[in-house]
């Protein structure tokens, strides 16, 4: 055997030493190197997270999503502080050129009733925006919300016609100075505002930004503010019907107008009655059979209904015959078939005006100083009084064939010119 102090000392026992000391250092450096890298590798993830969300922070405050409808009639939307009032000349009409940027730009927020901070956004084309709400992420419900707020204005005294389900858009505001639509509705008010947004309206579309219906958004958010407080009055008051109801006034369809406008009417009437004669009862201390009998609508009718508010001296001889009038109207309606004329429209409308000056008697309501005149359209069987014309602008109608012949041929016959053939 050798000598174990040999073996120590022998070069290949050395050589292993140190073979073996390397690979315990390299093994070391090693586990330093891999401790180093998942070290950095989760403080970079972290940083990468913060990042994610610091981005999508950012991006949630520059872009809110919203449900978008649009006023109707067309009309553009001044804020209070702009700087240049919308003007358009035919040029820009001709040649497309007309600011699309101001068009899109916000006129402020209106508060029509949701949970803060959350409120009606109005761009300057009348474009209205609504937060993506759960309890509004539904077709119905977001165009009766809609039809609610334009309610509202109609009652605060401004114009408005009722939207419809093919009325709804998406949308985006974008750094709270501009509200995007996208997806379009297939309304024909939805087409228009998409077209002349994007300065693809034709010449004969876009003439209507010359000389458009202007409003101040400080006339739109009082107007709301007024016409909220008579929906909030009068809970049962459907806005959708009210709009359907005056705007068939305003366009001569007499069913529309006095078939909505009567089941206003008789919401009302029920919101009175329970209100005045049933709520009475329960003050009074009537006992629940009685109450039961007062809430019974197959007894008590509408006709009933309002005779009783009329001997009460609530409602005045003169609202109790617009009702009877509007009321006979809508039974020949629905029963009959007859077409209401004019005047039982009309008798339904100032009936109306009646029963929510009788509910809100210290509430001027401006819905009724409206000139519907104004929004009407006319009579086309109606005479036309003579008048000048005196265009500024006008296109050239292409001709169909041998037109032109007869429209020279008429013109002669109106100055009683004989024709150059004649004997």
């Amino acid at each position: 055997m050798k000598d174990r102090s040999a073996l120590v000392d022998s070069p290949l026992f050395m050589m292993r030493l140190e073979a073996m000391g390397l690979l315990i250092a390299c093994l070391a450096l090693s586990e330093h190197l891999n401790l180093t890298f998942h070290t950095h590798h989760r403080i970079l993830r972290a940083d990468r997270t913060q990042m994610t969300v610091d981005l999508r922070e950012q991006l949630a405050k520059r872009r809110a999503s919203c449900i978008v409808a649009y006023l109707q009639p067309f009309r553009i939307v001044e804020s209070d502080d702009a700087a240049q009032p919308w003007n358009v000349t035919i040029e820009e009409v001709n040649r497309q050129t007309w600011d699309y940027v101001k068009l899109h730009e916000i006129a402020g927020a209106i508060d029509v009733g949701l949970d803060n901070p959350y409120n009606l956004v109005v761009s300057r084309d009348g474009a209205l925006a609504l937060p993506p709400l759960s309890h509004l992420r539904s077709d119905q419900a977001a165009v009766e919300f809609f039809n609610r707020c334009l309610a509202g204005l109609l009652l605060g005294g401004v114009y408005c016609e009722a939207i419809s389900v093919d009325s709804l858009d998406t949308g985006s505001i974008i750094d709270w100075k501009y509200l995007r639509s996208y997806r379009t509705g297939q309304a024909s008010s939805n087409r228009f505002h998409e077209l002349i947004r994007y300065q693809q309206a034709s010449s004969m579309e876009a003439i209507e930004l010359m000389y458009p219906r202007t409003v101040r958004f400080s006339q739109l958010a009082s107007a709301m503010k007024v016409g909220l407080s008579v929906l909030s009055c009068v809970a049962r008051l459907r806005g959708d019907l009210l709009l359907k109801g005056v705007t068939g006034i305003a366009r001569r369809d007499w069913n529309s107008g006095l078939s909505n406008l009567w089941i206003v009417i008789e919401q009302i009437v029920s919101h009175v009655w329970d209100q005045r004669i049933v709520g009475q009862a329960v003050i009074d201390g009537a006992p629940k059979s009685r109450r039961d009998q007062l809430s019974d609508n197959r007894t008590w009718t509408v006709a009933v209904k309002l005779e009783v508010l009329h001997q009460s001296g609530f409602l005045d001889a003169a609202a109790l015959q617009d009702l009877s009038v509007a009321r006979k109207a809508r039974n020949d309606l629905a029963h009959e078939g007859q077409t209401p004329s004019e005047t039982s429209a009309l008798a339904a409308l100032s009936a109306l005006r009646h029963l929510l000056g009788a509910v809100m008697p210290e509430q001027r309501i401006p819905l009724f100083d409206l000139n519907l005149s104004d929004h009407a359209i006319s009579d086309p069987f109606a005479p036309r009084e003579p008048r000048a014309i005196e265009p500024q602008y006008w296109m050239e109608i292409p001709k169909l064939p041998n037109e032109l012949e007869l429209e020279q041929l008429e013109a002669k016959a109106r100055l009683n010119v004989p024709d150059d053939g004649g004997g």
